[in-house]
C-alpha cells in the first residue's frame, strides 16, 4: 500500500491568510495560503498541489475549491500545470502560486484597489448628478498627486488603530490623518476642498448627498455601524432589555448629527420613535444622560464601555444587531474619485495593509495611536477589539474582502432614512 501525506493549513498560516483576505473572499484566501505555504516549503516546494491536495490541506468541498482555484487562475495568483501521477492515461491537474507570499499580498491589494474603484464608480453613477468643478475642486487638483489629506471622524483614537498600522508610502502616497469633531466636520472638510478623503457616518454620507453635495462613498471602513441607545440603570430605573423599552422615556439626541439620524432611524423602525420625548443634547448626551434630564442616550458602542470602566452598571442596545446599517465610509468628491485614481488606489493599499496589521500585531497599531493622542494604550485597545469584533465582519466582507458596498446597500439606507423623517439635514 501507499501512503500520500498533505500539508494542512495551521495557526501559523493565520496571518497569511488576513493578509489576503483583506482582498479575498475568505474561502479563496485560505486556498492562496496554502499555494503560497507550499511554494516556500522546503518539502513541497517542487511538486504542484493537486485538487484532493488543495482539499485537505484546507478542508473544502470539491466543487468549492474548483470554482476558488478558476477564480485565482483568472486573477493571475496561482497558474495551472499539472501534478506526476504513476496512473496512466492523462496526467491531473495541479495549481501552484505564481509569487512568494509578500509579492502575492501586493498583488491581492493591488487588484481589490482597483475593484473598489470600480465599485465606487458604480455606486456614484446611481447617485446621480454630476456638480460642476468648484473653487475648492480647482484648488485640491493643484495638490501633490502622492499626497492625500484624510479627515477622521473624530480625534485619532482605538478605532482608527488600522489607519495607523500600515506604512501608506510603501504604495506611493503620502498620507495625512488628522480628526475632525465628528462626522459632519469630516464631510464639510472634503466639500469644501480642506481634505482629499473623509471617514465619515453613513447616514451622514446621503444626507449631504440630498442637500447637493456631490459626494460619494470610496469604501467602507467598518461594515456595520456602531450606533446604540445605552443608559444606566440608575437613570433607567432598570434594565435596558430592548429598543422597546425605551417607549415613554426621555432619549437624549443631537439634532443633526449621524448618532442623532441613526438613533431617530433606530426608533422608528421599532415602531415608537412617536412614544418617546427627544432631549435635544448636541455633543452632552452623556451629560444629560448622568445628570438625570434623560433617560436614555443615543451614541457609539464605545459611550458604554467607557461608563462601564468608570464603574457605572450598563445596559445598550446595537441598531446593528436589528437592522443592516453600514458602518463609517471613506467619502470622496466625484471630481476627486474621477481625477486622482492613483494616489486613492495607494491609499487603499495602505488602509488594507493597515488593516492587516491591526488584526495580526494590534499591539503595535494601538500604539500607534496612544503616542498620537496620548491615551492610555489599553483603553484604546479596547475599542479595537471591539470594533473589530462587532463591526467589522458581514456577508460582504467574507465575499468580497474588506471595504465593500453596493448601490443596493446605499439605496436601502436612504429609502429608510427618508421613512424615518431622518433624511432631512
Amino acid at each position: 500500500m501507499r501512503v500520500r501525506e498533505f500539508p494542512v493549513l495551521g495557526d501559523e498560516d493565520e496571518r497569511t491568510v488576513e493578509a489576503f483576505a483583506t482582498g479575498l473572499d475568505r474561502e479563496a484566501a485560505r486556498v492562496l495560503a496554502y499555494l503560497v505555504g507550499r511554494e516556500e516549503s522546503d518539502r513541497f516546494s517542487d511538486e504542484a498541489a493537486s485538487r484532493l491536495a488543495v482539499r485537505v490541506g484546507v478542508d473544502l468541498g470539491r466543487g468549492r475549491v474548483s470554482d476558488v482555484l478558476g477564480t485565482l487562475t483568472d486573477l493571475g495568483l496561482v497558474t495551472e500545470t499539472t501534478v506526476d501521477s504513476e496512473a496512466p492515461g492523462r496526467p491531473p491537474k495541479g495549481w501552484r502560486a505564481v509569487a512568494g507570499r509578500d509579492r502575492t499580498v501586493d498583488r491581492v491589494r493591488a487588484l481589490h484597489a482597483d475593484a473598489l474603484l470600480d465599485q465606487a464608480a458604480t455606486v456614484a453613477a446611481t447617485f446621480g448628478g454630476d456638480l460642476p468643478i468648484t473653487d475648492a475642486d480647482a484648488d485640491a487638483d493643484d495638490r501633490d498627486a502622492g499626497a492625500l489629506d484624510v479627515g477622521l471622524n473624530w480625534e485619532p483614537n482605538g478605532l482608527h488603530a488600522p489607519l495607523f498600522g500600515g506604512t501608506y508610502a510603501d504604495y506611493g502616497v503620502d498620507v495625512t490623518l488628522t480628526g475632525c469633531r465628528g462626522s459632519r466636520a469630516a464631510l464639510s472638510a472634503v466639500t469644501d476642498g480642506d481634505v482629499d478623503v473623509g471617514l465619515t457616518g453613513a447616514a451622514t454620507l446621503l444626507r449631504a448627498h440630498a442637500s447637493g453635495n456631490d459626494v460619494v462613498p470610496l469604501a467602507l471602513y467598518y461594515q456595520r455601524s456602531m450606533v446604540t441607545l445605552y443608559t444606566t440603570r440608575t437613570a433607567f430605573g432598570g434594565p435596558l432589555r430592548s429598543v422597546e423599552d425605551v417607549r415613554g422615556r426621555r432619549v437624549a439626541m443631537p439634532a443633526g448629527s449621524e448618532t442623532g439620524a441613526l438613533g431617530r432611524l433606530f426608533l422608528a423602525q421599532a415602531g415608537v420613535v412617536d412614544d418617546v420625548t427627544v432631549v435635544r443634547a448636541d455633543g452632552e448626551e452623556r451629560e444629560a444622560l448622568l445628570d438625570g434630564d434623560a433617560d436614555v442616550a443615543t451614541g457609539v458602542f464605545t459611550d458604554p464601555l467607557e461608563l462601564e470602566a468608570a464603574g457605572y452598571d450598563v445596559d445598550s442596545v446595537l441598531l446593528a444587531d436589528h437592522f443592516p446599517v453600514p458602518g463609517p465610509a471613506f467619502v470622496v468628491r466625484r471630481d476627486t474619485l474621477r481625477e486622482r485614481p492613483d494616489a486613492l488606489r495607494g491609499f487603499l493599499e495602505g488602509t488594507m495593509a493597515g488593516w492587516t496589521a491591526a488584526r495580526t500585531d494590534p499591539e503595535t497599531a494601538v500604539n500607534a495611536v496612544a503616542d498620537r493622542n496620548g491615551a492610555d494604550a489599553a483603553d484604546e485597545r479596547r475599542k479595537l477589539d471591539g470594533a473589530l469584533d462587532r463591526f467589522a465582519g458581514g456577508d460582504a466582507v467574507e465575499k468580497n474582502g474588506w471595504g465593500w458596498h453596493s448601490a443596493d446597500t446605499w439605496e436601502r439606507l436612504r429609502i429608510a432614512l427618508e421613512q424615518a423623517a431622518a433624511i432631512d439635514p
